[in-house]
């Protein structure tokens, strides 16, 4: 490896495992935590995903409150209704999928340090340290359970803005893949390619880096080797579930130290407009952002080729996680414009719309201009290997959604 200057940072310590839930009760007799708000959202509340939870603190006697109101792309009005219940509690506990782990950071920097969403929006707003938070993700995607960042969507803006801070990191977060094992499998597919997008664009942005690398190549290994088998039988196949719950951390990890790029704020624009689930957005947007940037990072894709090559073809007897990375860029020779196939490849395999069209939705140009201006304005265009030109973006938004309504 040539030397290189970098810094690499992950403050969130981590569980991880089948049954890593059932620590919870520890942790709260360990520092003697006596109270918690749960926040979570209908879905998971209703699927029982908040049970193992709340027998553990019923089982420690520990006061506590569940927070059912969150909903996917977080308003601001969602996140602050949950401040009020958060204010008297020791510890809030996240559970569930990215827009929950995102409502609950901002919910524990408001309940810290007072203020509302929009006073936090933008980078380094959180003053310091805040009050305990612990993340426990029931999906396998945004890995937002040990990153500093969190979204919200300011409805008058239509726009998804973005909230950067060290302090605002889960304390702790414990993925068990249990937690993932019901999930339905478009929203398995869709969380999963939020993952791969995340190691992507980690990989070929501006702040790569040779920590962030071995992780993101790890994730994408295993995103590819398992993302169908926990699509086909999630249920059963804990093996797969595992995988996508480790990779979706790591990836995670990953772009916290590197950031993402150009798929992102596309994707970003595009939830912001029409209010579609962010992993979703993520899938449509990769490949034709990968495909922009093909040539000032032609060697990086050819090195995601090769891995994605490996792990199609790699043995049974490969062990899972933190399998040996010798063999990943091995002899057979790949091209960058492979790496944008085999995603695309991926994306049918596991049945997830190539186009905004697919999904139900005609663009209009009206709301192309308006996508061109979010995306530019989105703060994640900044990490990208080359910054689009307006017209640029609007062809590549063409290219999403396949049609434009007069």
């Amino acid at each position: 490896m040539e030397s290189a200057f970098f810094g690499f940072e992950m403050p969130t310590r981590l569980l991880f495992g089948i049954g890593a839930v059932g620590n919870l009760g520890f942790e709260f007799s360990t520092h003697e935590w006596k109270s918690a708000l749960i926040v979570t959202d209908e879905g998971v509340y209703r699927a029982g995903l908040t049970q193992p939870v709340e027998s553990q603190l019923q089982d420690f006697g520990v006061r506590y409150e569940v927070y059912t109101g969150v909903v996917p792309n977080p308003t601001i009005a969602s996140i602050e209704s949950a401040v009020p219940m958060a204010q008297d509690k020791e510890v809030v506990i996240a559970v569930g999928g990215g827009s929950v782990m995102d409502s609950a950071k901002l919910v524990n920097a408001i309940r810290t340090y007072g203020g509302n969403v929009r006073d936090y929006e933008g980078t380094d707003t959180v003053p310091g340290m805040c009050k305990p938070l612990i993340a426990i993700p029931t999906t396998a995607g945004t890995g937002s359970e040990v990153t500093f960042i969190s979204m919200f969507t300011d409805p008058e803006r239509h726009q998804k803005m973005p909230v950067m801070s060290r302090y605002l990191a889960p304390h702790l977060a414990i993925v068990d893949p249990e937690m993932t094992r019901r999930l339905p499998p478009a929203a398995t597919a869709q969380t999963g390619l939020d993952a791969l997008t995340h190691a992507i664009e980690a990989i070929v942005d501006q702040q790569a880096n040779p920590m962030s690398d071995v992780l993101a190549f790890e994730a994408i290994r295993l995103i590819f080797r398992y993302l169908p088998r926990a699509v086909k039988n999630g249920e059963d196949d804990m093996e797969a579930r595992s995988a996508m719950a480790f990779s979706a951390t790591i990836a995670g990890a990953a772009f916290n130290n590197s950031m993402v790029g150009l798929a992102h704020a596309m994707a970003h624009a595009i939830g912001g407009l029409y209010d579609l689930p962010h992993g979703l957005c993520c899938a449509i947007a990769l490949p034709v952002a990968m495909h922009f940037n093909l040539e000032p990072r032609r060697q990086r894709f050819e090195q995601i080729a090769s891995v994605i090559g490996f792990a199609n073809t790699e043995s049974e007897a490969v062990p899972m996680p933190g399998a040996s990375v010798a063999g990943w860029f091995w002899d057979k020779t790949f091209t960058a414009e492979d790496s944008v196939l085999q995603v695309r490849q991926l994306m049918t395999e596991v049945d997830v719309p190539a186009h905004l069209i697919d999904v139900g939705i005609s663009v209009s140009e009206t709301d192309l201009d308006k996508l061109v201006e979010l995306t530019l304005a989105d703060g994640s265009i900044l990490f990208n290997p080359v910054l689009p030109e307006p017209e640029q973006v609007r062809e590549l938004l063409r290219h999403i959604a396949t049609y434009t309504a007069d």
